[in-house]
């Protein structure tokens, strides 16, 4: 028997193997899925290796063992970071901050106050190139205003 052969071979049972642990829903989603890329790339250099594409088969395992690294490394990273998110304080705004975000003064009425939005907003909205961030702390600033004027009236 050739060793394309048992390759192809032992990528089948591997893949077996993979289908049984995912029915029976062991091991985490992340872990399931590394290694579904694995038996599917360890099954495509199996395969290279019984047509006799040796190089290209030690190519396809060289590129598979980057891949998987890069991909542990970024995991790693993301991990470390928390989540690879960046998520604005939790402090809320005040009154004052909000004045300032949208540019107008104390005695500012309701519209005013939705004016300076609108033209704010029109600027610095994500689909304009501002990010979610700022559009989300003008919502909050015209949000924390409006509630402020109507419920002291």
């Amino acid at each position: 028997m050739s060793f394309g052969i048992i390759a192809l071979l032992a990528a089948g049972i591997g893949a077996g193997w993979l289908l049984l642990r995912l029915a029976r829903g062991g091991g985490g989603e992340t872990r399931n899925i590394t290694l579904m890329k694995l038996v599917v790339w360890f099954g495509l250099a199996a395969a290279l290796f019984a047509a006799k594409l040796w190089p290209l088969a030690f190519m396809v395992l060289v590129a598979v063992g980057g891949v998987m690294a890069i991909e542990t490394w970024r995991g790693k990273q993301i991990g470390e970071e928390g989540g690879g998110r960046i998520t604005p304080p939790a402090k809320s705004m005040t009154h004052a901050e909000a004045l300032l975000v949208l540019g107008i003064s104390a005695d500012a009425t309701v519209g005013d106050v939705k004016a300076a939005h609108k033209k704010l907003i029109a600027q610095i909205h994500p689909d304009k190139g501002g990010t979610d961030y700022l559009a989300a702390k003008i919502n909050e600033a015209r949000d924390l205003l409006l509630a402020g004027i109507e419920g002291g009236e």
